[in-house]
């Protein structure tokens, strides 16, 4: 679900509230809490879309508003809003942190606020941690840790981790704890917000119901320890680890439902050392990182997404990083040689000698080359594995000193089953291939149904959904503005959910990577892994007609929803 659907959802909600009266309201919100919560969102938000809709009509039929204005009103509203959102956290923090990656249809300032939801959610004191802790051990945390840092690493929807070292060895560890009402705020916050959706955005049911079974799972620290077990073996049998990638172990004996104990890796979330970075390299260039983000921003709002990214390559990068650091150390060795034989040959004794300062290059990231770690192992892990992260965010990868990659926060996961699977690899090689024909066949196969059972409407449907969201597909339009396109030309009202998952993480993927301004196309990573894929279960892609695709297809679960049929 996106923050353009929560926008369109609460203004109509909005408008509900005061056509049905306060009555129903205030009973809601003293005997349903979840009812409580949407209710104290939405009159936080109400005004907020209140203003930007006047803004909009004044935009339209008064007076043209500036880009100021605009970055005015964001500025007003961005911080207190996400706030708000952090505040309540459950799954109102896990939309805010979907909604960071769609740089196209936010602005600088809510894209700013937004990408605190994905590690900076206000955390619970140290004294609840300590309770929890001490709850899951039955012993107090000093028996447990020699070291424990109140301050947390992280705060995310959930729970957070904190920095430790067990006492019983010396091991560095992450400590993950949940939050006490973790469990009843998700229940509730689904229980609400999917109410608002059959009323309102009836496309947005089948996602939820994907997100309420993922959220089952993630409530288990268990659950997430076995996943990043087979996370871990699968990573080091496809060659990803400990070359590319690092996947932290936990410690089992000291991981309960609510506690997660797991080594420490080193380094900042992905995005926030990629950030470091760019300020730094902005300041030393006259400029900032703001206005340097604010200039991307309006290059994809005049020109649209880029299909895919066109910079420097991975090897060209890694070279100049090579030369760069060969470079610094030959001209240290001279400075070196300066500062401590020149100045003793001219006056040993002078007050005024003054060392130079060594050459220290700021070493650029090798943003192609992460963008291609991200983009191989979670293609292997939905098509080769079946077993994949489905809630990929900036805030579930580090960036490790020596430039791997982290992959942490395995609780939201997907496992397909074997023909879901297989049709996975058909449908990012169908994707590939621009297999207009192959893709609508499977659709009607597995039960999509439409108005006017339009295939080009599906086909952009697909290639938005799994591949890209670049100007080829959507024109240069903002998603709210292609999907209601698609909706008008021929609304859909049966689709089935199975691959709801697999599409919100190659979401998530475009998200992180158009942060990272490295947009990419996900079909181009994907499809070789697949077709490679086929061959191996001797299923090449050429074999695949009506009656294979019969053989294999898989137990559907269709979704239906009215659509304005």
């Amino acid at each position: 679900m996106s923050a353009s659907t929560l926008y369109r959802i609460g203004a109509r909600a909005t408008a509900t509230v005061f056509a049905g009266g306060v009555g129903t309201g205030a009973y809601l919100y003293e005997t349903d809490e979840g009812a409580k919560r949407s209710i104290q969102a939405y009159s936080a938000f109400a005004p907020v879309i209140l203003h930007y809709r006047w803004a909009e009509v004044k935009d339209n039929y008064v007076s043209t508003l500036s880009e100021e204005d605009w970055e005015k009103l964001d500025e007003k509203y961005a911080k207190p809003t996400v706030e708000k959102l952090g505040a309540l956290q459950g799954m109102y923090s896990k939309y805010g942190q979907t909604a960071a990656g769609l740089t196209n249809t936010l602005g600088d300032a809510w894209i700013r606020e937004l990408r605190t939801l994905e590690n900076e959610i206000p955390p619970r004191s140290a004294d609840t941690v300590r309770k929890t802790i001490e709850e899951e051990t039955s012993k107090k945390l000093e028996e447990t840790f020699s070291e424990f840092d109140p301050k947390p690493l992280g705060s995310a929807s959930i729970g957070q981790v904190h920095r430790a070292v067990l006492k019983k060895n010396g091991q560095e560890v992450a400590v993950k704890v949940q939050y006490p009402e973790a469990q009843v705020l998700f229940t509730d916050d689904i229980h609400a917000i999917r109410k608002l959706c059959e009323w309102f955005a009836p496309e947005q049911v089948c996602t939820l119901d994907a997100l309420e079974n993922q959220n089952k799972s993630e409530l288990d620290y268990e659950n997430e320890a076995n996943n990043l077990l087979e996370i871990s073996r699968n990573m080091t049998q496809h060659g990803f680890q400990p070359r590319e990638a690092l996947v932290p172990l936990p410690i089992s004996e000291l991981t309960t439902k609510r506690m997660l104990v797991m080594e420490l890796l080193p380094g900042p979330k992905l995005i926030e050392g990629m950030r470091a970075y760019y300020a730094k390299w902005a300041k030393a260039h006259g400029t900032t990182l703001k206005r340097m983000e604010t200039q991307a921003r309006r290059k994809i709002e005049k020109e649209g997404i880029p299909d895919k990214y066109d910079g420097p390559s991975a090897s060209q990068i890694a070279s100049y990083q090579r030369w760069v650091r060969v470079r610094d150390s030959v001209v240290n060795v001279f400075i070196a040689l300066y500062n401590n034989c020149v100045p003793s040959l001219k006056n040993s004794n002078s007050k005024d000698r003054k060392n130079l300062s060594y050459l220290e290059t700021s070493i650029p990231p090798n943003t192609p080359r992460i963008v291609s770690t991200l983009m191989r192992v979670h293609g292997y892990q939905l098509l080769v594995d079946g077993f994949f992260n489905a809630d990929p965010h900036g805030g579930n990868f580090l960036l490790l000193p020596d430039g791997r990659i982290g992959l942490i926060d395995y609780g939201s996961t997907k496992r397909l089953s074997e023909n879901e699977r297989i049709n996975a690899c058909v449908l990012y090689a169908a994707l590939a291939r621009n297999d207009k024909e192959m893709l609508w066949t499977m659709a009607k196969l597995a039960g999509y149904k439409s108005k006017h059972m339009n295939p080009d409407v599906h086909f952009q449907l697909t290639k938005f959904g799994f591949d890209s969201w670049g100007k080829e597909v959507t024109g240069g339009k903002n998603v709210q503005q292609f999907m209601d396109d698609l909706k008008r030309q021929d609304p859909w009202h049966e689709t089935p959910d199975n691959f709801v998952l697999a599409s919100f993480m190659a979401v998530r993927m475009r998200s992180l990577t158009l942060g990272m301004n490295h947009p990419v196309k996900c079909a181009e990573w994907w499809g070789d892994i697949a077709e490679k894929e086929l061959e191996r279960i001797g299923l090449p892609y050429e074999s695949w007609d009506l009656e294979q695709l019969e053989k294999y297809k898989p137990e559907l679960n269709i979704q239906k929803f009215d659509m304005g049929v």
